[in-house]
Order: C-alpha cells, then sequence, then structure tokens
C-alpha cells in the first residue's frame, strides 16, 4: 500500500521533470519516506526505504572513485532509489555514476526543472503518510473481522478466506513437520505447494504456547510487502486461536489423525508398524486385517463435515480417522469384515443423516476399499481427493438430488482424466464428432441425452424420467443421434468406448 518510486515520479514528482538513468527495472520498490541532504555521508543515517534528494553538493569537485563510494554505500543502505536536482552541481548525471547505480540495482533520478524539495517532500510524505494510516485502518478493520469470525466459531477455513480477502494472494497454513493443513486462492496441492515455494512473507502459528506451524502468503498480494508481512503477523495469532478451539484440532487423538491422514495424502512411506502405533495414537487400535473406507468431503465448514463423518461413524458401530486436510474433510472408516458390499453401506448411512440433517454446499465422495497398508491407503485417498475434485466442479446432473457419490460412480472421469489430450481428441473424433457439432449447430443437447441414457443401462423409462421427457420425446431424440452418427449407439459393445468419449467431451466443455 506504500507508493512506489515510479508512481510517486509521475504523481508527485512530474513538475520536477524526473528522468530515470538506471535502475528502472527497480521502480517498483516501496517508499517509506522522501528525505533531503547534502551531507556526503549520508549513509548510515538511513535506515532503508527512503528516496533521498539532493542537489549534488556533498560530490562538488571529487573524483569518479568518491562519486561511486558514494552510491555505493547508499544502495547498501536499502534505499528505494536517489534524485538528483541538475544544474546546481551537475549539468548532467557524470557517466560513472549512472554506471555505479546501474551495477548495484540503485535507481537513479535526474530532476530536469527546479522544484523546492520542500515541496517535494511535503506532497511526497503526505501520500505515504495517508496510505500508512489507510494500512492501519485496514489492520484494524481485518482484525475486527476476525474476533467477529472467532466469535462465532469459524474454523480455519473461514479465517483464511478473511484474511485472504484483504491480501488477495494465496494463502498456506503448513504444520511444524511441514504437512500442508490447509490453503485459501489455490487450485489444488501443487498450487499450494508453488506458492509456498515462492513465498512472499510468512508468520510462525502459535498453538497451546507452542510452535504449531506456519502461514504463508504466496506472490500476486494487493499489498506491499511490508504491510502483507504485518497482516500475516498479525493474523497468525487467531489462526492459533482456531486450530485450539477447533474439534479437529484438539487433543493427541486427533492430532495424531490429523499428521497421519496428512503424511498418507502426500505420498511419505510409513512402515507398517509405524502406521499401526500411528492409529493407534489416533484412537483405532485395531485396523490390521480390516477393509478400510476413505472419504472426502468439501464443505463450508469443517465442522459440518466432522459432524457428518462422526455420525457415520456412530451409526457404523466403528470409530474412524478424521482431519480437516489440505482445506478437505477426510476420513477413513472401518468396514465390517463380512460386509458385501462395505462402499454402498458406508453411501446408505450418508444418504441418512442428509435425510434427518439439511445441509447444504456439501460435496461427498466415498473413496475404494482398501487394505491397512500405507501404500493402499495412501492409493485410495489419493483416489478419493482426485475425484472429489471432479465431482465439486463438473457437477453431474444425473445424480442431482445428492451430494453423494463414489470413486467407483467417477470411474469413468477420472479415466478420462489420466488420458493424454491428444487420445480423448481422437477418441471423440472417432465417435461422437456429428453429434457435437450437431448440439453446436442446433444449440442442442444430444450429447446429454446420450450418456444419460448409456448411464441408466440403455433403459428408456428411467433415461426419460431423468430427463425430465416423455418417452416418445426420448425415441425421438435417439433416433435423430443414431442418424446423426450412423451407428447404433445402443450397441453393448460401444458402450464403454462411448461413455468415456462423452465425458471427456463434457468435462472439457466444463472446465
Amino acid at each position: 500500500m506504500l507508493p512506489t518510486v515510479r508512481e510517486l515520479l509521475a504523481d508527485q514528482f512530474s513538475a520536477a521533470d524526473p528522468l530515470v538513468l538506471a535502475g528502472r527495472s527497480r521502480l517498483g520498490r516501496s517508499v517509506r519516506w522522501v528525505h533531503s541532504s547534502e551531507i556526503y555521508e549520508i549513509s548510515p543515517l538511513l535506515s532503508g526505504g527512503e528516496l533521498l534528494l539532493t542537489t549534488g553538493l556533498g560530490l562538488a569537485g571529487v573524483d569518479a572513485g568518491t562519486r561511486r563510494h558514494y552510491l555505493r554505500e547508499i544502495a547498501g543502505r536499502g534505499v528505494s532509489g536517489v534524485a538528483f536536482e541538475l544544474g546546481r552541481t551537475f549539468d548532467a548525471m557524470p557517466p560513472d555514476m549512472v554506471e555505479e547505480a546501474s551495477r548495484n540495482g540503485l535507481p537513479l533520478i535526474a530532476l530536469r526543472t527546479v522544484v523546492p524539495f520542500i515541496d517535494l517532500c511535503r506532497a511526497a510524505n503526505t501520500e505515504i503518510v495517508s496510505r500508512e494510516v489507510s494500512a492501519l485502518r485496514l489492520l484494524n478493520d481485518l482484525a475486527r473481522d476476525v474476533i467477529k469470525e472467532l466469535a462465532a466459531g469459524n474454523g480455519l477455513a473461514h479465517l483464511l478466506a478473511r484474511i485472504g480477502a484483504v491480501t488477495g494472494c494465496a494463502l498456506i497454513v503448513t504444520s511444524g513437520n511441514g504437512a500442508l493443513i490447509a490453503a485459501h486462492g489455490v487450485d489444488d496441492d501443487r498450487s499450494a505447494w508453488a506458492a509456498v515455494e515462492s513465498a512472499v512473507a510468512s508468520a510462525p502459528i502459535r498453538a497451546r504456547d507452542n510452535n504449531w506451524g506456519t502461514l504463508t502468503a504466496g506472490p500476486g498480494s494487493v499489498l506491499d510487502d511490508v504491510i502483507l508481512a504485518e497482516v500475516l503477523a498479525q493474523s497468525a495469532p487467531s489462526l492459533g486461536v482456531a486450530l485450539t478451539n477447533s474439534g479437529a484440532q484438539t487433543g493427541r487423538p486427533q492430532l495424531a489423525a490429523l499428521t497421519l491422514l496428512a503424511d498418507l495424502l502426500d505420498g511419505k512411506p510409513i512402515r507398517q508398524a509405524d502406521l499401526k502405533v500411528r492409529a493407534a495414537a489416533a484412537g483405532l487400535p485395531a485396523l490390521s486385517g480390516r477393509t478400510l473406507i476413505p472419504v472426502a468431503i468439501d464443505a463450508p465448514d469443517a465442522r459440518i463435515a466432522a459432524r457428518l463423518l462422526d455420525t457415520v461413524a456412530k451409526e457404523l458401530g466403528r470409530p474412524g480417522l478424521v482431519a480437516e486436510v489440505h482445506a478437505t474433510t477426510y476420513g477413513v472408516l472401518a468396514a465390517e469384515q463380512s460386509g458385501a458390499d462395505p462402499v454402498g453401506e458406508t453411501v446408505r448411512v450418508l444418504r441418512k443423516s442428509f435425510a434427518n440433517n439439511t445441509v447444504e454446499g456439501v460435496t461427498i465422495v466415498v473413496g475404494d476399499p482398501c487394505d491397512f497398508t500405507s501404500s493402499a491407503l495412501t492409493g485410495s485417498l489419493e483416489a478419493t481427493r482426485s475425484a472429489l475434485r471432479l465431482a465439486t466442479r463438473h457437477r453431474r446432473d444425473w445424480l442431482a438430488g445428492t451430494p453423494i457419490s463414489t470413486c467407483r460412480e467417477l470411474a469413468t472421469e477420472l479415466v478420462v482424466e489420466s488420458l493424454p489430450e491428444s487420445e480423448r481428441t481422437r477418441l471423440i473424433a472417432t465417435t461422437i464428432a456429428p453429434l457435437i457439432a450437431w448440439d453446436t449447430t442446433h444449440h442442442s443437447n444430444l450429447s446429454r441425452t446420450l450418456e444419460v441414457y448409456l448411464r441408466h443401462g440403455g433403459s428408456p423409462t428411467r433415461c426419460a424420467t431423468a430427463l425430465h421427457i416423455g418417452r416418445q420425446s426420448l425415441y425421438q431424440r435417439l433416433d435423430r443421434i443414431r442418424d446423426l452418427l450412423g451407428y447404433d449407439p445402443g450397441a453393448p459393445a460401444l458402450a464403454g468406448t462411448l461413455l468415456l468419449a462423452l465425458c471427456a467431451h463434457r468435462l472439457a466443455a466444463t472446465t
């Protein structure tokens, strides 16, 4: 929020007819104060961030080496730039000074029209003070809003969203052991880690008098680096309070569940003996030989998701691992060893919970069953995470009426996502291209009709019900589809290929 050298030159200094001689790439530096001085040994008095104005009187009659030393010392103090008024000491800036400023990345400006320094300083410093007051107001407003969020009992996700609205950049929370815990302003884990690697500012998060983790701001903030660092430093304690108060972070078992799930999602190898010990520390001492079902939930509040999973675990009569990781709530539930379809059983209980409690804005994916091993859990959790992303971004209206889906229902989408772009294009071109061309030209949606038809097992009755049309209208659409394709799309041997092609087309259209 502080003005940059470029902004001051274009506005408050415009009457002095400034000309940038060196350091043009550094004109984006923030200016904390504008100061004028003719003292040769001014550098020890500078603290960094100043824009220094001078007529060069302290350099009158000195040699090139002395002039270079003067600029080198100033650059070493971290000043934002130096502006020389021409006509008093120098009619033109000596080439050695321009060269030295360039070598040190120091903006060197020639002021070609005489304007009293007091006027330039007053105008520029008034602007700086005004922006600093705005920054203080911003910090106060943010502190008030964060306190309101905490008072309302809102968790980490809400706080990050509130802070992110001010910073305008990605915000990442990592634990002390390096696990990615929560993120705001990024699309996926890779983007979150990229933001951490290119961090602009960070602040430690303390919870229960311990260093719990780190709040990191990625590039692209609307605030300057100094103000951004202040925002993070001010906000980090509130995150610590949220973590302390959060049900997902209270007590050793919950923390053990969090770190275990985070490590599994990050693909960290865990020895079987260590896996047993860590699961026991999380409150699940007897998972060996059990079939495990991962669940991923996207919800506006992590507490909603945690309550849902707790309800399901109680209904099933078995405890589970539950934690918010990477801004998504994950659970691992133990299935009955004699159960024929643990995924179906989990979905049934989840639907029962939704029938009893109206929950808005929630998307749930139940993953594939897996064994109690590090590699099996990691693979199943990763697939569930990918399926949740697809279910959230590409909501499928043939599953309308329920926010719950499974990895096996989303298998077609997951397979299509794994295909190279060239293979997806070839698949579409060799199967349903005439259908897509017709839809584009006539603003129809025959491709959707065909996909719903295939996904309902080729049943006209169920397909017509799902599309909310009469069976006769459906038959007319199917005849048109058959004519356009030149072959019978209802042939059993083609069902799998056509579903892949239709899914590839739909995902491409909604990406």
